[in-house]
């Protein structure tokens, strides 16, 4: 899940089942845990830019039955002061099928010290149909098609609602691009990729464009994760 960027009041942070910003309706699966490392600091320039003070952010990310995840991330409450942890809940209403996207409700930044943020959100896929119909042509195993996604949705944080979009990009078994954007000052927009190494770890770079300055370079995102099973 996501905990949304605030590159002015606060930290961006991404995990597992988000895309670099915004959350999806993807789910760790049940009995899988995934643990990341990422860069609260995401400022590129100045004396207080991540290369000075990185501050680490460790997250983990466990699937649940019935349908959902359950997170915590431990996060500078007032960078670069003491950090604290905060809690995370997802849960997928509807699982996509030919004729409707998934859908996944979840509370995010759930602590003291931090404003608790609502989010619904919907994924579909482009492709949906074509892919599903791939896997009963045996004789085009050998063709993969890629998976093209968007998600749309909205957050109730603080004392405002914001919009949420976002798309992926299989390109191939080990690279995933992901753009994505919330609305509000002080928020971004993101897009980079993942680097999927094997099935258990990852690496997620991202670029961030501060939504009061879109034609500045203003972030830079960097996430770590290693999945297993328990």
């Amino acid at each position: 899940m996501a905990i949304f960027a605030a590159l002015v009041s606060g930290p961006a942070v991404a995990a597992p089942t988000g895309l670099n910003i915004v959350p999806t309706t993807d789910l760790v699966p049940p009995r899988q845990i995934s643990i990341s490392v990422q860069n609260a600091n995401v400022a590129l320039f100045g004396r207080h830019s991540l290369f000075h003070e990185p501050q680490p952010v460790p997250q983990i990310e466990l699937g649940l039955p019935w349908e959902l995840e359950g997170g915590l991330d431990v996060v500078p409450a007032d960078p670069p002061g003491e950090y604290r942890p905060q809690l995370n809940l997802k849960w997928r209403l509807l699982s996509e099928d030919y004729r409707r996207p998934a859908l996944a409700v979840g509370a995010a930044q759930l602590g003291p010290g931090f404003t608790p943020a609502y989010f619904l959100v919907a994924s579909r896929t482009i492709n949906y149909e074509k892919i599903q119909y791939q896997r009963f042509r045996a004789h085009h195993r050998n063709i993969k098609l890629r998976g093209i996604r968007v998600h749309a949705g909205m957050m109730w944080s603080g004392d405002a609602w914001l919009g949420l979009l976002g798309a992926d990009v299989e390109v191939d078994d080990h690279f995933v691009i992901y753009a994505d954007w919330t609305s509000g000052a002080g928020n971004a927009l993101s897009y980079g990729g993942a680097i999927v190494i094997d099935a258990d770890d990852s690496i997620t770079i991202a670029l961030l464009h501060g939504n009061d300055e879109p034609r500045t370079l203003s972030g830079l995102l960097l996430n770590f994760t290693h999945t297993f099973s328990w």
